[in-house]
């Protein structure tokens, strides 16, 4: 299955360790449709219970513990074999998924001899950019093997912790990685001892996920990073990697991202060992950094690839060390060197602007990255080697709009060959469907999704052809602009993923001034369905449309409600009145990917927001 990786080592004379694939013996995770719950004997109750229940118990489940609402760590019996418990669990109406429960362990590479000077700091421009600040108290948390807080050059800021490994309060660092981690992102400055962190004041939470000989496994991790999210971290660093991904630890970093935590995690060292892409790191939610030696050249071990986003030093990099033998310092090579610069980077730009979203801040540090390697964005450097000095001045200069997403502009069509202008019905070749009510064409992925998730009632007709814009996260991809939606394709994921909707909801809400966290809070409604993650509940007519529709996941018929929130996302209002640009007035409540409006013997429609957006943009009249 999938092996994650902790990838510096932190000792001169440590070996690298081999990437052995591996899953936890005797586990199991599972996420249910809400209905059904597990206890934590591992009995199961509500609709489907009896087939679910008889399944575990082939399996021996012993006890369930819950990660996250309706998601579970199942123990089993350690002859079982999980994945074909996995896969029968599967075909089971009410299972979202069932996956064995992947292993992470420590992958070092080879230190070299360092002076004791800290040339990163230099390249990156760090002197020039704490004469602007030094940062404030921005909570980072360290998902790793802990941090020591007794470390003199941490002390005094490392946050009460958690330790999800042991399952226990106390989040000691028994193994050394992640008191390094932590130095990188935030150890001390100008106190006149040790060595200089990015962000002085920085405070530190340590998550251990990861226990003393640097292993952990996804439903750790993803606990931890919900965890983190929820204790309010503005700035999530994860100094592992893997390759290969888990809906565990995929749901685990889109709840994070939805409370708004940027997340950093570092990009792999496997350049020798295939070159795939890096879990955490490659999800679209999160920044993933390579490694550059002191010449600003990508390492030879850093995993590279298109999901790569910023590169920083990793060789030789000075920080806070912790062994058996107490706290010291020491050198270390590896791109989790380079990923708590980020962090730290991260932090001081919110210490300037705490007002920035995650997709803001992470947008400012593309933005303001050194262009390393081939011209713009190259799968070594993705956006640039991180400047320190450019981020913290484009955080502070005042004509900066971040109304929208800080993202850089989406760049329109070029005006003789744009992709919102009518094409004729000879378009319409094999595998081509041309609408004549709106002069456009639809193919590909495109096509298999509009087709097979809904059509011309969800999505309505196209208005322009396939093209290339820039997304809220800072990258390039194939999008296509329908009445209601916005595809963007990302063949890097397995179908249904492959197309992604944009959120179309908060993103206009943002552009037209509107808060949608300013908004009454409906709470828990008698009849209705209640959303603890905005406070929101959908109740009557539009509960009704909710439910009825969705993407296809599982071939089975109605909708889960995990398909229901893949097409239309939270609530984020309550139900309103407002105006419309027909200047007609409607009940409408807005969701993150959609708006549903009331209009009465015709029934719920949902908003033509795509067609909204691209007249904000200028695309069509």
């Amino acid at each position: 299955m999938i092996v994650l990786v902790l990838l510096v080592c932190l000792s001169p004379n440590s070996v690298q360790a081999t990437n052995n694939s591996a899953i936890a013996p005797g586990e199991l995770v599972l996420k249910l449709q809400p209905e059904i719950q597990i206890s934590a004997s591992a009995h199961v109750t509500g609709p489907h219970a009896e087939r679910i229940d008889a399944l575990l118990a082939q399996g021996g489940a012993t006890a369930a513990h819950a990660l996250a609402t309706n998601i579970y760590r199942i123990r089993l019996r350690e002859q079982v074999d999980p994945v074909a418990l996995a896969k029968a669990l599967h075909e089971v109406p009410g299972v979202i998924f069932a996956e064995p429960n992947a292993l992470r362990t420590i992958s070092r590479t080879p230190d070299d001899p360092v002076v004791g000077q800290q040339w990163a700091l230099r390249n990156i421009q760090a002197f020039a950019a704490w004469d602007i600040t030094t940062g404030g108290t921005i909570t980072i948390a360290i998902l790793d093997t802990g941090v020591s807080a007794s470390h003199p050059d941490l002390k005094d800021r490392v946050l009460p912790g958690y330790d999800f490994y042991n399952n226990r309060a106390d989040a000691s660092d028994d193994e050394g990685h992640g008191t390094y981690s932590a130095g990188v992102a935030a150890a001390k400055g100008d106190n006149g001892i040790g060595i200089a962190g990015v962000c002085w004041s920085c405070q530190i939470l340590p998550v251990k996920v990861l226990g003393s000989r640097g292993q952990g496994d996804d439903a750790t991790i993803a606990e931890g990073i919900r965890w983190a999210a929820d204790q309010g971290a503005r700035i999530i660093s994860m100094s592992l990697a893997g390759t290969g991904d888990t809906q565990v630890l995929r749901d685990a970093v889109a709840y994070a991202h939805s409370r708004g935590a940027v997340m950093i995690a570092a990009s792999g060292n496997g350049q020798a060992r295939g070159n795939r892409p890096s879990y955490p790191a490659a999800y679209p939610q999160v920044l993933a950094v390579s490694a550059t030696d002191g010449a600003d050249a990508v390492t030879g071990f850093s995993t590279t690839g298109d999901f790569v986003d910023l590169s920083a030093p990793g060789v030789g990099v000075w920080s806070t060390v912790w062994s058996t033998q107490g706290d010291s310092y020491g050198a270390s090579n590896g791109t989790s060197a380079a990923c708590p610069y980020v962090a730290g980077a991260a932090a001081l730009v919110l210490s300037i602007r705490p007002d920035l979203s995650a997709d803001q801040v992470m947008s400012v540090l593309t933005r303001s990255a050194d262009d390393r390697g081939s011209p713009g964005k190259d799968p070594q450097n993705g956006y640039g080697r991180l400047n320190l000095l450019r981020a913290v001045q484009l955080a502070s200069d005042p004509n900066l709009s971040f109304d929208a997403p800080a993202s850089p502009p989406a760049p329109a069509p070029p005006p003789s060959q744009s992709a919102f202008t009518p094409v004729g019905p000879e378009t319409a070749t094999a595998g081509v469907r041309f609408f004549a009510e709106t002069g456009h064409t639809m193919r590909g992925e495109f096509r298999i999704f509009w087709e097979r998730h809904g059509g011309l009632a969800i999505f309505g007709f196209p208005i322009s052809e396939t093209f290339t814009e820039r997304g809220e996260d800072g990258r390039d991809y194939s999008v296509q602009y329908f009445q209601r939606h916005r595809f963007e394709l990302h063949p890097e994921n397995k179908p249904p993923y492959n197309v992604l909707l944009s959120r179309l909801g908060t993103t206009t809400l943002a552009e037209t001034g509107r808060d949608w966290q300013s908004f009454a809070k409906t709470g828990q409604r008698s009849g209705c369905r209640f959303f603890p993650e905005t406070g929101q509940s959908i109740c009557g007519a539009f509960l009704r449309y909710w439910q009825a529709n969705g993407l296809e996941f599982d071939g089975k018929r109605g909708k889960s409600a995990s398909e229901s929130l893949a097409l239309f996302g939270l609530p984020i209002s309550p139900p309103q009145s407002e105006t419309l640009s027909d200047g007609r007035t409607y009940v409408v409540q807005w969701f993150e990917r959609a708006r549903f409006e009331d209009h009465g013997s015709d029934g719920i429609l949902l908003g033509l927001l795509s067609s909204d957006l691209a007249k904000r943009r200028g695309y069509i009249p």
